[in-house]
């Protein structure tokens, strides 16, 4: 066999490998934050049992220690060797692991019976059927992640936007803390090859026009949506229909719909297919960037990433321009308390209403046209600002680490700082572009915001964060008997439901996305196991959030922040049991996390 087959050989299983491992990282942490820590049945370096461990594992701790899981519904043991501890559950692995039944040998546990033993023991835990569909989801997830790992992944470039979609495009392990990050349930492999960002996607439109008596679509701008949808379309017009460009996957998701095919029988709609300039789908996959064009297009999906499938319901569509509309009255005061702050709106949508008797069909069609126009990136930039995805620097591997090392290199020399001290500075200049802004959204204005790594984009300049763009208003929602839900009036009563959180679950999620989802993550990336600097800058948090209060104490501030002073848990979303028992996301359940704030105070 010839060098280079064996050299490529090799390396497919190297990734196959650390897609396994990281798969075993993430379900072993998901457990233990959802089930067996709130349970007591974690131990980490304590000797209890050490006699009958497996000799492999005794001899593989190369300074790691050993967590071991008691798992009394299946009458068995877990062992794992542990090699970054942490404050919050974000451990890091060795690739050893054993599971041991009472009476019976250890047997070696790799990712897919760990997959197995976990779900097994979730379906006694709460009476149901073992979930086929989740192991399956699992598994596609894991093979998806090993293609993406055998594609090299290039330089990052120097020109700011293309820097940009890097960041987009170089997301490989996705949530860290979710049971199926890379799940694409609905393309084939050879799609996933042709639509991922991770795989380096770049692809044409697909392109239909129809009949204006049948197009659906709002605008908060100057121009209708089907207008500036048009003057980017390589497609030319009679005066009496529009542009519709679809992604290519969903295209062929819709041209088998018989009440599609019957409205391109009798001219309600045509069929143009697949041409034009090529666009870059982004981390969410469905939100495609084409440089010269000033939006985004957030296209339907129907296939599920993660927890749901990613279609435009009409609710969603009006849910984005009702939002849009009431950050347009607030951005003004906004920018004045925070000027680097930019919000990336969704002023226009467009889709199809084919005002057919079959009902179901007409809505699959309207969810499945439905086409969002967010907020280009490049007329927000300014000079020598470079934009990047967070979720590419953090939770991300290797990649994200040396991408990480290379930006606080830069702001030391800029800022003159030793190494230790620039990681501090660095992730306080992090913290304070993120959370005054997204706090006092929350607590002034009563907008709940996601800022979870994939939502937020930062400006860096010179290596230092320097601007915050946030974008997805789909998640964004509304304090109920607030200022900015009065503005809803208009608006459907299905749009007002959607929009509108209760004060304790828009707490909720506002805490799970900033301190858990992105400040957990960052900080077990900057620590890289170090106990000292893990704690060091949670007290980075506890300062800014000290100063936060100094600056904006309310009565609806201060009992919050105080009791996150005080060490009250974060709530941590439960995302293998939500997947396990099929919630919607909406209705996902969250569990207490361990706080180190408090105890970090003392690091100041």
């Amino acid at each position: 066999m010839e060098q280079a087959t064996l050299r490529q050989l090799y390396q497919h299983q190297v990734h196959q490998d650390e897609a396994g491992l990281r798969a075993f990282e993430t379900l072993l942490n998901c457990y233990c934050r959802e089930v067996a820590g709130p349970a007591g049945r974690i131990s980490i370096g304590t000797p209890f049992g050490r006699k009958d461990w497996p000799w492999a594992l005794r001899s593989a701790l190369q300074g790691g220690t050993v967590m071991q899981i008691l798992l009394p519904r299946l009458d068995s043991r877990l062992l794992a060797v542990v090699k970054h501890d942490s404050l919050t559950g974000n451990y890091r692995y060795r690739p050893v692991a054993y599971y041991k039944i009472t009476a019976q040998s250890w047997t070696r546990l790799g990712w897919r019976n760990l997959a197995t033993l976990l779900l097994k023991d979730l379906a006694l835990d709460y009476k149901q059927p073992f979930n086929d569909e989740l192991l399956g989801q699992i598994q596609e997830s894991v093979a998806v992640m090993r293609s993406f790992l055998d594609g090299a992944i290039g330089a990052v470039p120097d020109d700011p936007l293309a820097a940009f979609v890097h960041s987009e495009q170089s997301l490989r392990f996705g949530h860290p803390l979710h049971p199926a990050p890379k799940s694409r349930q609905g393309f084939t492999p050879e799609q996933v090859a042709a639509y991922s960002p991770e795989k380096g996607a770049a692809f044409a439109l697909h392109y239909f026009s129809v009949r204006r008596e049948f197009l659906l679509q709002r605008s908060l701008l100057d121009k209708p949506c089907d207008e500036l949808v048009a003057a980017h379309g390589p497609v030319a017009l009679e005066p009496d229909y529009a542009l519709l460009p679809v992604h290519p996957w969903q295209a062929g998701f819709l041209l088998r719909q018989p009440l599609l095919q019957r409205a391109l029988s009798d001219g309600a709609l045509r069929d143009h297919g697949v041409s034009g300039k090529l666009y870059y789908p982004t981390s969410s996959v469905r939100t495609l960037y084409q440089p010269g064009n000033p939006y985004f297009y957030k296209c339907s999906l129907h296939v599920r990433l993660t927890n749901c499938v990613r279609k435009n319901a009409i609710y969603e569509l009006d849910g984005a321009l009702a939002v849009t509309a009431i950050m347009r009255r607030l951005l003004l005061a906004l920018r004045l308390r925070f000027p680097n702050l930019r919000v990336m709106q969704e002023p226009a949508y467009q889709s199809v209403d084919l005002q057919s008797t079959h009902a179901a069909q007409n809505r699959l069609l309207t969810e499945g046209f439905g086409m969002i126009l967010r907020q280009g990136i490049a007329p927000l930039l300014e000079p020598a600002v470079t934009p990047i995805m967070v979720g590419a620097l953090f939770g991300n591997g290797e990649c994200g680490r040396r991408w990480v090392g290379r930006l606080i290199q830069a702001h030391a020399r800029r800022q003159n700082l030793s190494a230790v001290a620039a990681v501090e500075s660095w992730f306080g200049a992090y913290v304070q572009q993120l959370l005054p802004p997204v706090l006092y959204c929350f607590f002034e204005q009563g907008v709940i915001f996601e800022p979870h790594l994939q939502n937020v984009v930062v400006g860096f300049h010179e290596g230092t964060p320097a601007r915050l763009y946030l974008r997805d208003f789909e998640g964004v929602k509304l304090l109920d008997n607030h200022l900015s839900a009065v503005h809803l009036a208009a608006e459907s009563a299905k749009v007002r439901d959607a929009l509108r959180y209760s004060e304790a679950k828009g707490w909720q999620r506002i805490a799970y996305c900033l301190f858990v989802n992105n400040f957990c993550e960052a900080i077990t990336q900057l620590a890289e196991g170090d106990a000292r600097v893990e704690r060091r800058l949670w007290s980075v948090v506890a300062e800014q959030l000290s100063d936060y209060l100094h600056r904006y104490d309310n009565e609806r501030s201060r009992p919050r922040i105080r009791a996150l002073l005080d060490g009250e848990p974060f709530p941590a979303k439960a995302n293998l049991i939500n997947r396990f028992r099929k919630r919607a996301d909406r209705d996902a359940s969250y569990l207490p996390l361990y706080n180190p704030l408090r105890a970090s105070r003392g690091e100041a």
